[in-house]
């Protein structure tokens, strides 16, 4: 059997401003690791204790606990932006992977080509009957409202690992003819 590969990918067209928006929670996710370490030391070496011991606790361990949750949060929450998606078709199977900020990949999800129900172009009757049924879970692997130059909008159903899937994919003709 010959060998088949092709790979096709969804960036994001504004990605400019979608940088800034991950570095903006990236500066603030580090900034509340250092409040966090100003916390520390300003109780290490500043707090007098008042004599009850669960107000100290409190007051001591709340903003702690705050910090540390504000940088938790920001960090995770700056991986929402900044994301490409890979399609990869190799020998009959298909690959969708996320790509944060060009530095991490994320495989979502893999499956045979065999088991594609149905494809055809998102917004098409077809597409909005799958997408109404209760059953069916839909997944939009593209960061953009609009498609970019040469592609367009094309949903694919998958019966995979025992549900059937809704894919939104941005790509070009040749990915589908594939």
């Amino acid at each position: 059997m010959k060998e088949f590969f092709y790979e096709e990918s969804s960036a994001v067209q504004n990605e400019k401003s979608e940088r800034l928006k991950f570095n903006i929670f990236k500066v603030l996710s580090v900034i509340s690791y250092v409040l966090t370490l100003l916390w520390v030391i300003i109780v290490f070496y500043g707090y007098e204790f008042s004599g009850y011991i669960l107000l100290d606790i409190i007051i001591i361990l709340i903003p702690l606990a705050l910090f540390i949750l504000m940088g938790v949060l920001l960090g995770r929450f700056k991986y929402r932006f900044c994301i490409d998606y890979d399609y990869t078709l190799v020998t009959g199977s298909l690959r969708f992977s996320k790509v944060i900020n060009n530095l991490k990949r994320k495989s979502i999800v893999m499956f045979d080509c065999s088991q594609i129900e149905r494809l055809g172009e998102y917004g098409s009757e077809t597409f909005n009957k799958y997408s109404l049924m209760p059953n069916v879970t839909t997944q939009i692997l593209t960061s953009n409202t609009n498609p970019s130059t040469g592609k367009n909008f094309y949903y694919l159903v998958v019966n995979a690992e025992g549900d059937k899937k809704l894919f939104v994919l941005e790509c070009t003709d040749k990915l589908i003819a594939n």
